[in-house]
């Protein structure tokens, strides 16, 4: 229900930028709906605020819920300002550019904490199943973060792994977003052809999904929409790892990224 909440919350918001872009509306239908936008930020700091307290009490450690918070926090306290001090006042031209600039920009990122927000509540609600970590893994690209949000970037990847039929337990949500954030986390944000690979591999018990830069390594070419690194990413990525039972390990400097499955059971027969 909050995750609901915090989606329309961020859904009006991103229409409020829309709205203050538009040459064709004019001062008068865009003051009107200003003092509801401004009300709206509090049952939109309320569901983040419950969304965090939950991650909290079902994990035992706050670093993920006091990064996140961290971020969001600022954003909040500078978007209820913006539309307090427009609200209350003639919108002339000045004003509105500098509420247009502030509330996209403010929408954008905002937005970009959301995935992080549904990661984490995923990971603490969703119900573990058995999955084929190869499939998996290709699912992490088969749709977008999530509707309703602003147009992101493209990135392309590779999968390959000798790990056919190998399945994991874990939250499929979950199990998808910490692929994802992993190949975003490795890819270059400035060189496209340094493409991430996916490779899935056994273990004795379990199994590896590793994410690095080899843009030599063959395998099936996918897309993925990005949703965006912040500073709480790599915090709420570890914590949404360890509640799917997997050890997480990220080298920036060497771009790799791994998930540590210590359990995986081969695939059931069929047919």
């Amino acid at each position: 229900m909050e995750r609901g909440r915090l989606r329309e919350s961020l859904g009006s918001l991103r229409n409020l930028a829309q709205l203050l872009h538009s040459l064709r509306v004019g001062a008068r239908p865009i003051s009107s709906v200003l003092p509801g936008a401004r009300d709206a930020c509090e049952p939109m700091r309320h569901a983040m605020g419950e969304i965090l307290a939950a991650a909290r009490a079902a994990s035992g450690d706050s670093d993920a819920a006091d990064g996140l918070n961290e971020y969001v926090a600022p954003r909040m306290q500078e978007l209820q300002a913006a539309l307090t001090d427009a609200s209350d006042k003639p919108l002339s031209v000045k004003m509105r550019l500098s509420l247009e600039e502030r509330v996209t920009r403010l929408s954008q990122e905002l937005d970009t904490a959301r995935s992080l927000f549904d990661l984490l509540a995923d990971s603490i609600a969703g119900r573990a199943i058995r999955l084929d970590v190869l499939e998996l893994s290709r699912q992490s690209f088969a749709g977008p973060p999530s509707g309703h949000s602003w147009p992101r970037e493209t990135l392309v990847a590779t999968l390959s792994g000798d790990a056919e039929g190998l399945e994991v337990e874990v939250n499929p949500r979950a199990a998808t977003s910490l692929i994802a954030f992993g190949v975003e986390l490795v890819a270059d944000p400035n060189d496209a052809t340094l493409i991430p690979n996916i490779h899935v591999s056994p273990t004795k018990d379990g199994c590896h999904i590793l994410v690095e830069r080899n843009p030599g390594k063959m395998g099936e070419d996918l897309m993925l929409l990005r949703r965006g690194i912040i500073a709480p990413t790599l915090p709420c990525v570890a914590a949404a790892a360890r509640a799917n039972g997997a050890a997480l390990d990220f080298d920036a400097v060497a771009s790799r990224f791994t998930l540590t499955f210590g359990k995986a059971f081969p695939g059931r027969m069929t047919g």
